[in-house]
């Protein structure tokens, strides 16, 4: 354990991105009327709506810069040993989930007078957000040390030791496509949406640099 130990305040992490919102159902289409002189054709079912796309992480905050450390202690006997730490950057935050695709709407059934209608198509699933990026961390600080004497077999051990750049943040998953809207009767379904396209990841932070190491005779 040194004698004297000194840490940096880390940054702060960034907030995770919001997820993004389901598109809405497509619409069920309407059943056939059928008439004794003519026939009311049945409406096909609407498409589901577009997942919106989850929000981008927050970039991760940089530490703030270090303050020197500076000690005396006088008479310099034995081994003193002092290790200061920068600050870690803080971490990028995670992108959002993509919205699922709305489902298809069913289409209208033929009611015994006429073809059944198509179910609406399934709606696009939406993209993930980016990861943020994470903060830059902290050079070590700066050590001086001070004595007015040295006592055969005394030394100082200084540390100076930089701070790591924070870690990126995840990328968001993507939104599931919807699924096609059956037609009348419980008829074949109609083509499902496509699956929205993952975040990308963030970047990591820029560590810092170590500190300077001191030792002046007062």
């Amino acid at each position: 354990m040194p004698d004297f130990m000194i840490g940096n305040a880390n940054g702060a992490n960034g907030p995770n991105g919001a997820s993004g919102g389901v598109g809405s159902s497509g619409s069920q289409g309407n059943n056939a009327v059928c008439h004794w002189d003519s026939t009311d054709q049945p409406s096909g079912g609407g498409a589901g709506g577009h997942g919106t796309d989850g929000g981008n992480g927050g970039n991760g905050g940089d530490c703030p810069p270090p303050s020197p450390v500076t000690f005396s202690v006088g008479q310099l006997i034995g081994v003193v040993t002092c290790e200061a730490t920068g600050g870690i950057g803080g971490a990028g935050g995670a992108g959002g989930t993509g919205g699922n695709g709305g489902a298809g709407g069913a289409g209208g059934g033929g009611s015994g007078c006429a073809n059944s209608a198509g179910g609406g198509n399934g709606g696009d699933g939406g993209s993930g957000g980016n990861g943020g990026n994470g903060g830059a961390g902290a050079n070590g600080p700066d050590i001086v040390a001070l004595y007015t004497s040295i006592v055969a077999g005394g030394s100082f051990q200084l540390t100076s030791t930089l701070g790591a750049g924070g870690q990126a943040g995840a990328p968001g998953g993507n939104g599931q496509g919807g699924a096609g809207g059956l037609a009348g009767g419980n008829g074949a379904a109609a083509q499902g949406g496509n699956p929205g396209h993952p975040g990308a990841p963030g970047t990591p932070g820029t560590p810092g640099r170590a500190g300077q190491t001191i030792i002046t005779q007062e």
